[in-house]
């Protein structure tokens, strides 16, 4: 599989921590800062959005891809293995908990006395109440927060209560998870599971985000796709193949953290 010639894309926006930096302000960035995504303001944004060389750093894709050629078979689930030069390696939710620093423990079932609890406060107040809030609608919900004249009505209505600084930073958490942790597809529907939690900032804090992000991560890297599209290959005859024509697949979650455990 090394003569597979493969270009990997992502989902994610590390961009998203520079935009968080700009727009909140120093007792918005404090909350933030004190919630359970808080410490990856402290990843050096400037080798993110621009490295020595002077060009943008974008995700490893051909280092990613070099080493899903070299995972090997085995019984374990929820964890992968890699043979690189003669030694085993591992990726599983050890090293995803030691890199992240997310909480990992089992998900929890949410009670129905909590379920109950979580009420639908910011998407009626900042998405019109919409049943379904898409990736691009998340993105336009969190800008118009920070823009002067739009959503007048709306701030004021907040600001009654003394929760419009505060939501901010609730609907910016949102929109990181969404952005950088979860990247899933623009046109996938936001879970309103997580717009409704994140209203109870002390639930949300304690909820073990890293187990809800890994699973899809760890889905994403084993994806068949690869594995299809190899085979797909290697079934052409030799005549047959492009020279320089390489696949593409894409890896959603935040395979950023597999990239850093290379």
């Amino acid at each position: 599989m090394d003569k597979f010639p493969a270009k990997i894309t992502v989902k994610q926006h590390m961009g998203i921590l520079a935009e968080i930096k700009d727009k909140l302000d120093d007792w918005e960035l404090n909350l933030f800062r004190r919630s359970c995504f808080g410490h990856f303001l402290d990843l050096e944004l400037e080798w993110l959005e621009r490295g020595k060389t002077g060009k943008r750093n974008t995700f490893a894709g051909q280092l990613v891809h070099f080493l899903l050629l070299r995972r090997m078979r085995t019984s374990k689930k929820k964890e992968m293995w890699f043979l690189v030069e003669g030694k085993p390696a591992r990726f599983s939710l050890i090293e995803f908990a030691m890199l992240t620093g997310l909480h990992c423990s089992a998900i929890p079932k949410i009670s129905t006395e909590q379920s109950l609890h979580l009420k639908n406060r910011l998407r009626d107040l900042y998405f019109e109440g919409r049943s379904q809030i898409k990736q691009d609608d998340l993105v336009r919900g969190f800008q118009s927060m920070f823009n002067e004249g739009e959503g007048s009505g709306k701030k004021k209505k907040a600001a009654k209560r003394g929760q419009e600084r505060e939501d901010r930073v609730k609907v910016t958490l949102v929109y990181f998870l969404e952005g950088v942790l979860l990247s899933a597809d623009a046109k996938k529907n936001i879970s309103d599971f997580y717009l409704s939690m994140v209203d109870d900032l002390a639930m949300f804090n304690a909820y073990p985000w890293g187990s809800e992000v890994y699973d899809p991560t760890f889905d994403s890297l084993s994806s068949k796709t690869l594995i299809a599209k190899y085979k797909e290959r290697l079934a052409k005859p030799q005549e047959k193949q492009v020279l320089g024509v390489n696949e593409t697949y894409t890896l959603l979650g935040f395979p950023f953290s597999f990239q850093v455990s290379c």
